[in-house]
């Protein structure tokens, strides 16, 4: 397991212990936890960048156009 410093102000530091207290867990987990889904959310985002990228869009409008026509 890796260890890493991390400074911030007293006011964060206060703000983010008040939200691990209200969740029950350790300030450690609570930041665990908040990083897990930073680094989820990005990886979904270059996912779907890249997806997007190999994406043709007038295809996609025309499959989208004739799903909504009756």
């Amino acid at each position: 397991m890796a260890t890493i410093t991390y400074r911030t102000t007293d006011e964060k530091r206060d703000k983010l212990a008040q939200m691990a207290k209200e969740q029950d867990v350790s300030v450690n987990k609570m930041l665990d936890e908040l990083v897990t889904i930073a680094l989820t959310e990005r990886d979904a985002f270059i996912r779907f960048s890249a997806r997007a990228s190999r994406g043709d869009a007038n295809k996609a409008l025309e499959i989208l156009r004739s799903k909504s026509e009756p």
